[in-house]
């Protein structure tokens, strides 16, 4: 039976970025995932957006959420270069339809970046690594974007945006990592895996392994994996978010993400993106869901339809329908409102590190990998530097 010092389930973002951190050190690393591919579920699924870290009304000041997103900003650029995945800056608008939106946009920009300049801060990020907010006047908005709905009376600008192929993002993390020595055992699905004195030892449909650590990077079956070494001790709930796709003639209708602030218990995000290749994403309909259901919720594409017509009305967007998809994603610490990631140790079940992302996953990649090292790290993992680590190598992995 084959040894690891680590064993990671789960080839989405969340698993790769740590496998790709750990191939720059001299530790044995396998990747276990139940598809052929990468990235074939949650990270398939989004709305492909990046550098998400100004808004501090959704990445909460004090949370992992907006710690990782916020670190990972400056990290970007040079990320996307290494691994060799598109990388565009498109900028978010805020739209402002009245005095509450920009009564509540102010209180955003208020707090966007404010601890992040100051060197002792978690969040701080290096002068020029981002530029600032601003607020753009209804003239100003219209020459931006001449298809935008003549209601909206501003926008609160965030140029820091950008978007990426997230599943291109996750092959190329793979391949990296399988370039530096990382293994992988594709096709294969975890069934038991019993905890021992110094390791795991994990069944999967194929074969067994053990791996002294285990990263649990199973994404929305995250939950189940954990109690099969009672390790689970977080809770969240399964959302459904469908999405709709606008063909490229949409692509000159709208140059930049927007979106409209939520009204007081309204559960669906309003929201529009400019796909890196062309076309329109918008969504996003949401509703709680159980894993197995499989169907598109009635309304949801009347929803996004009706998303993108609102925030550029006049155009025929109903006969540029390309395709609606969902995916599942974790919802964490509902009872408060606030959703949070889950990267930790369960202090009863040592050697096991949870991992549950949600919303901004993506965007938090560059960053994730370094915290769970530095868990590793600190749960006693000898972190000798891999000194043939190659940032940009390519491995033949299968994805």
């Amino acid at each position: 039976m084959e040894k690891y010092d680590v064993v990671i389930v789960g080839g989405g973002i969340a698993g790769l970025s740590v496998a790709r951190e750990l191939s720059k050190y001299k530790v044995s690393t396998l990747v276990i995932e139940k598809n052929e591919g990468f990235g074939k579920e949650m990270t398939a699924s989004n709305m492909t957006l990046v550098c998400q870290g100004a808004d501090s009304l959704t990445f909460r000041h004090g949370t992992l959420h907006a710690e990782l997103n916020i670190k990972s900003i400056p990290l970007w650029p040079k990320y996307a270069e290494e691994l060799g995945i598109p990388f565009k800056k498109i900028g978010g608008l805020g739209l402002i339809r009245d005095r509450i939106d920009f009564f509540r946009f102010m209180k955003m920009y208020s707090r966007a970046f404010k601890s992040s300049l100051k060197g002792e801060e978690s969040y701080y990020i290096p002068k020029g690594s981002f530029e600032p907010l601003q607020f753009l006047d209804k003239k100003t908005l219209k020459d931006l974007e001449p298809y935008s709905n003549p209601k909206i009376q501003g926008a609160l600008y965030d140029p820091n945006l950008a978007v990426t192929d997230p599943v291109k993002l996750a092959v190329a993390l793979a391949e990296n990592a399988k370039a530096n020595g990382v293994e992988f055992l594709l096709k294969n699905e975890v069934k038991k895996i019993m905890r021992e004195d110094e390791y795991f030892t994990i069944m999967t449909n194929e074969t067994s392994v053990k791996g002294s650590f285990v990263v649990n990077a199973s994404g929305i079956n995250a939950d189940r994996l954990a109690e099969m070494v009672k390790a689970r001790d977080f809770s969240y709930i399964p959302v459904k978010g469908v999405l709709t796709d606008f063909d490229e003639d949409t692509s000159e209708v709208f140059k930049h993400q927007a979106f409209y602030l939520p009204s007081l218990g309204e559960p669906h995000i309003k929201a529009v993106v400019p796909l890196i290749y062309g076309g329109l994403r918008v969504g996003i309909h949401l509703s709680f869901t159980l894993r197995s259901d499989k169907e598109i919720p009635l309304g949801a594409v009347d929803h996004n339809l009706g998303v993108i017509k609102s925030i550029a009305p006049g155009y025929p967007f109903e006969k540029h329908i390309k395709k609606t998809f969902f995916g599942i994603m974790p919802l964490t610490n509902a009872e408060t409102g606030w959703h949070d990631f889950v990267v930790d140790i369960p202090p009863h079940v040592p050697r096991w590190i949870n991992i549950v992302l949600g919303p901004a996953g993506v965007s938090s990649s560059p960053m994730l990998g370094k915290k769970v090292v530095e868990l590793l790290s600190t749960s006693g993992l000898e972190m000798e530097p891999n000194p043939r680590f190659s940032s940009s190598a390519k491995g033949g992995v299968k994805g």
